[in-house]
Parts: structure tokens; sequence; C-alpha cells
């Protein structure tokens, strides 16, 4: 069965250096999901050229598949990207009011960079392809393929949380971008909370349920949890061993991923627990994620500051709490990390699904995992220790719960887990969404 993939990431991106061109490949579990598929079963990935040398590899032939890169302006993507994609809907489907912009212009150049996507996949199909569209920056896709008359199969699977339907309504477009969505045959989401959102945002705000319901499944993502354990086990440690417990994190700069919060709850059990002072160091590993921003500027001052504070009070000339990295970590590196780490904080302030504690589970020896009740993961992973990340109270004494915890313990939590990520792993999600790609031709429908 051939995928026609869309997304606004690809696999990797051509940068400019010089007079030559240079490879960056994506970071993210979507996208290293989908490059695996593609390179098992072949297809056509159709994505974004956000690379500074992308417009010289506009189609592209890769491994077993073919990428065909949509080429945008600067305009384009200040409108489409920086301000509707993740100004508006990123904040609104992470309860973040404060940081939601309402801009029709911008909408505008959402709309545009929709329909630039619909005409690449027209030119790029077959009769018998699936067409399989990826998250937020897409929403309005299905719809403009139907309207086009495009009758192949489609499944539009969404990455994010799905907010309450009030709160969905608050969004101008809110009608347009549920209507857009729903033009698909299946509709796929992380949770059966989302699922549930979702269905009553599109009653809510369209008035009728229009059979939407026999349309959206729950779904969670999973992992190639073999491969994470075999390049593991070869995987180079980064660090010297210490007497030390050894507590990691990595996220993407982001104010949904509860960054400060998760210092302050160091912090906070240093206070709670003086006696637990030079007894661990913390790595925090943090992806440098949209750069340009001011706000992400901001914040990333704001989050340096608290580590700085943090490590200047309780730390001294022979240990610092928390070791502090703003750079992307080579997969050996990080792989080790997930191996050895004795606690992973796995704490978003609100998350779609978070394949990171998936992947340290399957890589980990003997780890404890403290895991926030509000990614989605969380329905996923009996054995994590689960905490509210706005207490600061409550991840400390998760923290402590899991440095202080007895071997038996550890390992019987660690079992449970893995035997979850092991049953729903990469194969097993791409099997379900294999079922809902049933080939026939679709009815147009208003």
């Amino acid at each position: 069965m051939p995928f026609t993939v869309v997304s606004t990431r690809g696999p990797f991106s051509h940068e400019r250096v010089g007079g030559s061109y240079r490879i960056r490949y994506s970071a993210g579990g979507v996208s290293n999901s989908i490059s695996r598929l593609m390179e098992l079963e072949g297809g056509t990935w159709i994505c974004l050229g956000d690379g500074t040398g992308d417009s010289a590899f506009e189609v592209e032939d890769h491994e077993n598949y073919k990428i065909v890169r949509v080429l945008i302006g600067k305009k384009e993507i200040k409108g489409f990207y920086e301000g509707y994609a993740n100004g508006t809907l990123w904040p609104l489907f992470h309860y973040f009011r404060e940081r939601v912009h309402f801009n029709q212009t911008n909408y505008m150049y959402y709309e545009v960079v929709n329909k630039l996507f619909a005409e690449t996949v027209k030119r790029n199909i077959d009769d018998d392809s699936t067409i399989w569209i990826h998250d937020y920056q897409l929403s309005l896709l299905p719809g403009m393929l139907r309207n086009d008359s495009v009758t192949n199969r489609i499944i539009f699977s969404w990455h994010i949380p799905w907010v309450s339907p009030e709160f969905f309504s608050t969004l101008p477009e809110s009608k347009q971008i549920v209507q857009g969505i729903s033009r698909a045959d299946a509709i796929t989401v992380h949770t059966s909370l989302y699922r549930t959102n979702l269905i009553s945002s599109y009653s809510f705000v369209t008035g009728s349920d229009n059979g939407i319901d026999g349309k959206v499944f729950s779904i969670p993502l999973g992992i190639d949890n073999k491969y994470f354990s075999r390049k593991s086990e070869r995987s180079h440690y980064p660090l010297d061993r210490t007497d030390r417990k050894f507590i990691f994190s990595i996220d993407r700069l982001d104010y949904t991923k509860g960054l400060i919060d998760r210092v302050l709850a160091i912090e906070k059990l240093l206070n709670l627990h003086p006696d637990l002072s030079e007894k661990f160091v913390y790595v925090m590993a943090v992806n440098p994620s949209r750069t340009s921003v001011r706000q992400y500027q901001i914040f990333k001052r704001e989050l340096e500051f608290q580590v700085g504070r943090i490590n200047g009070e309780f730390g001294n000339v022979n240990w610092m709490p928390i070791l502090y990295m703003y750079k992307r970590l080579g997969e050996s590196a990080l792989l080790s990390f997930y191996r050895h780490a004795d606690v992973a904080l796995v704490t978003p302030l609100f998350d779609g699904l978070n394949l990171v504690s998936k992947e340290f589970v399957a890589c980990s020896k003997d780890g404890v995992l403290v895991l926030s009740k509000f990614a989605g993961a969380a329905q996923d992973l009996p054995g994590a220790l689960i905490v509210n990340p706005n207490s600061l109270e409550e991840m400390a004494n998760a923290i402590k719960q899991a440095l202080t915890m007895n071997p038996e313990e550890r390992a019987e939590r660690l079992k449970r887990m893995k035997e979850s990520v092991e049953k729903k792993n990469l194969a097993w999600w791409l099997t379900r969404v294999r079922s809902l790609a049933v080939r026939k031709p679709h009815e147009v429908s208003s």
C-alpha cells in the first residue's frame, strides 16, 4: 500500500554552508517514526523545504522513497509557521491562553500554505495512494483536497493535545479548522480524552455531529523499542561515573515542557531534603528551538538565570546540582544518557504524547521514570511515578522517592513499562493505521 505522507517537517533538510551543502536531520519522534516507515515501504513524503539549501533539492530520491519539498518565502514562513501554527494553534492546544495571538493576516498565510500543500499533493499522488497528513500545521488540507475532487483515502494524524470544546471555540477560525480535519476518512489522536474533546468540539462549533465520532480513533504513537534497546547497549557512556545518582531530562526549548518548574523542583528538593546535597547530579539537556522568536529568547534567559541561581546557592567547587546543556545531543550520547540514568524527569505542563518517556524506558537498565500526568504517555506507562508538574513539592517528593527506591521496586516498575512499550510499539501503531487505510473511492461530502 503506497503512502503519500504529508507533514511540515521532513526527514532532513539541506543547509548551505559556504559553497557546499550539509544535511541536518530532523529531531523528534514523529519524523523518526515516519522515516522508518518510508524506508521500509517506500512512497512519497511531501514536506516543507525549510533548509537554506532546500531549493536545490525540491524533489529528491532518498533510500526507498521520494521526497518532495514545498518551497515558500520568508513572509509565508513568518505568517504560517511562526505566526499562526506556533503563535496561535500551539499555545491554544496546550491551554496557554495568555500566549495565544489571534491575527487574521497570519491565518491568511496559513490558508495560503495549506493550499500550496494541496496543489503539491495533487501533483504527486496515484489513484491507489493513501494520503497520510500529519498535525496541526495542515488542518485545512483534507478539506481543500476534497474541494478539489481528490477521492483518495485520507488519514489525518493529530499529534498534539486536543482541548475542551469551550476552549477550542475561542479560536475565531475554529469552525474552519475542525471542518477541514473532518473531511478525512480517518482521524487519529493519542488518547481517549483527545478523541472525546475533538468530537465534542466539532459538535460545539458546527451544531451537528455529522458522523464524526465514527472517524476518530485513539492510537498512541509507538517507538521501535528493539532499535532503541539494541543501540543503547552499544553506545558510549558520556560521563565519568561517580557514586552520585544521575538524573536526566531532554526537551526542546519550549514553554510547554515545564523546564523552569523542573529546575525549581530541584531547588525544592534540596530545601526539603538537605541530606541529598551532593548525592545526585541533574543533567538537563535542552535542544535549541525557534531561536529567532523573541519570546523563546526571553524564556531561555529566564531558564538559564534560574539554573545559575540554584547552582550558585546550593553548589560548591566540587559539585553543582544542575548540569545544563543547551545543544543538540548526538544519538550515541542521548542513548547513553537514557541507558545509564537513575532517574528520568519527563514533566511537561501539557504534552500530546511525549516519546522521550518511551525511549527512556526502552533503553534504561534500571531507571525510574518521573512523568507528568498531563503527558499523553502517562496512560501507557504503568510503573512511572506520575506527578502534577504544577506542584513543586509533589515533583520534589517524587524525585526523592525515585532516588531512594529499592532495587526490587525499581526493577518491577521498569519491567511493567517495558512490557507496555513493547506491546504498543511502532509496528503496532503502523498496523493500526494501515487498518484505517482501506482502499476505496471516497464519496466527496460537504
